[in-house]
């Protein structure tokens, strides 16, 4: 019987020893999946947890001034680059898994044992990639979270409207003074060709009565010599005195108090993209599905953008490197004043093109230069150039009333986009003499001159407006605290990253992610 029992207990140990081999076994390959899958685990959240440490260093003065988030990624120094950011990356990935960080109170690393072999930026975007189409796309991002799309949809009609089409194309000034040549070119030769005339009848009479004398006979009746004609003053001189350059002094109450800041535009973003000298991304933007449709409502949303964020003419700030930021966008030259004049010059074109149309349908005004110009051409014996002048006049009018209406705007009022009989300001003797009522009561309905901008830079190029942008964006963070060296080709809106965890126990994760604002 003994020997029985133990011969049972050797079979019970072998079998008891071979199921805990095999018990010990799965233990050891769940406890390595365990580890495994907790080293992946951990890989993620410290390689996003890093990422995202990354993309919270986004430029505060950037943010602050124009609503953009994005990295500076020369961190307040003169090197700029993908290096610099894949630098940052690799730090914050070493710090989260530095044992003197994680557990500081342990000699010894975690069961897992990991620890970053590779971390690197490998491709960027910045926000000067596709000649700025990054940045616009930012813009009209932060801006409808803003406005949305009520204000877009109000500068489409206006930008549609047949009557400001049709004004824009006018060169009311120009056709003045062509026309007005033409006038006085044709009084001029009226006037020659009768004083010839009349040389030639008086020199044929003398010539008479020399051969009367010489015959004996008697001398010839007198003949009625050609009358002469009036000499030609033009109506319209006053008027074709006053155009032209230098018109922002008779449009502003304060012509030496303007701005006179001028902008480098060598060492800013334009110039250093003429030379080609910018920092390029690297990540392929054609891949992109949820990128904006360059339509006409993103293009209005990026004008009410730089509407809202830049300053103009009457809404300037101080501490801005150029005061008449706006006016800047849409004439593109270095001087505020050079500027302003530009679009002073631009609005008073409109204007002149949208009066000139309503004096062509008011059958009134159209009567009073009529009778005006008959009376000069019949005194002036041209009377086939009454239509003629008859247009020159109403052009000179429309001029006037123009500039009225651009000083008004200039000075913060509204004027009607067409007019009608109750919003004309000036009468036709005024208007010929240069001169209009200063103290008319303002109008309480129409556009002002910061509706015109609008106008205006929907109708400039889209990627010259885009580039002209980021001149006056980085400008002006180059005045702020620790941004001198601010580079906008420098500033990163979305990177891919590659972290690669090795572990001290043999295993190997490689993970790559996508991350940014965009």
């Amino acid at each position: 019987m003994m020997s029985r029992y133990k011969t049972a207990c050797g079979y019970l140990t072998v079998y008891m020893t071979m199921t805990l081999a095999v018990l010990l076994s799965l233990c050891m390959t769940m406890i390595e999946g365990a580890r495994r899958s907790a080293m992946r685990m951990e890989a993620e959240l410290i390689t996003d947890t890093a990422m995202r440490s990354v993309f919270a260093e986004y430029n505060r003065e950037l943010m602050k001034q124009y609503n953009i988030f994005a990295i500076d990624s020369s961190y307040g120094t003169t090197v700029s680059g993908i290096d610099e950011i894949s630098g940052h990356f690799r730090d914050y990935m070493e710090k989260n898994y530095s044992a003197d960080v994680v557990m500081p109170w342990l000699g010894y690393r975690d069961l897992i044992g990991a620890f970053p072999e590779e971390a690197s930026a490998d491709s960027i975007t910045y926000l000067t990639d596709g000649s700025g189409r990054i940045f616009r796309e930012c813009a009209i991002s932060a801006i409808k979270d803003d406005y949305g799309l009520a204000a877009a949809e109000q500068l489409l009609d206006w930008v549609s409207s047949a009557e400001l089409t049709a004004a824009d194309s006018m060169d009311v000034c120009g056709d003045m003074n062509r026309e007005a040549d033409g006038v006085l070119n044709e009084a001029e030769s009226e006037r020659g060709r009768r004083e010839s005339e009349r040389s030639g009848q008086q020199a044929a009479y003398e010539q008479a009565c020399i051969t009367a004398e010489e015959n004996g006979e008697e001398l010839p009746e007198p003949p009625e010599l050609t009358e002469l004609p009036e000499e030609y003053s033009s109506p319209v001189s006053r008027v074709s005195e006053s155009a032209g350059t230098g018109i922002l002094g008779l449009l502003v109450d304060d012509p030496d108090n303007l701005s006179m800041r001028e902008l480098d535009l060598n060492g800013i973003i334009s110039g250093r993209m003429e030379d080609g000298c910018i920092n390029a991304g690297t990540q392929d933007q054609t891949a992109r599905e949820d990128g904006i449709i360059e339509d006409a409502v993103s293009k209005a949303l990026f004008v009410e953008y730089l509407m809202r964020y830049m300053g103009r003419y009457g809404d300037s700030n101080e501490d801005d490197a150029l005061w008449y930021q706006i006016e800047y966008l849409i004439a593109g030259k270095s001087c505020d004043v050079q500027n302003l004049n530009s679009i002073a010059l631009r609005i008073m074109t409109i204007r002149a093109g949208m009066d000139m149309i309503y004096l062509e349908n008011d059958g009134n005004k159209k009567a009073e230069a009529q009778v005006l110009a008959a009376a000069i051409c019949t005194a002036c014996m041209i009377e086939w150039m009454t239509p003629v002048l008859t247009h020159v006049i109403l052009l000179a009018w429309a001029l006037i009333e123009a500039r009225y209406d651009t000083k008004t705007l200039l000075a913060g009022g509204k004027i009607p986009l067409v007019k009608d009989s109750s919003s004309w300001h000036c009468d036709l003797d005024s208007a010929l003499s240069g001169t209009w009522n200063e103290n008319e009561e303002a109008h309480s309905e129409g556009l002002t001159y910061r509706d015109y901008l609008r106008i205006f830079l929907y109708f400039t190029g889209t990627e010259e407006l885009t580039i002209r942008a980021m001149d006056i964006i980085e400008a002006d963070i180059r005045l702020s605290g620790g941004n001198s060296n601010f580079r906008i080709d420098a500033c990163a809106v979305s990177a891919e990253f590659e972290a690669v965890i090795s572990s001290s126990f043999g295993s190997r994760v490689s993970i790559r992610r996508r991350f940014g604002y965009r």
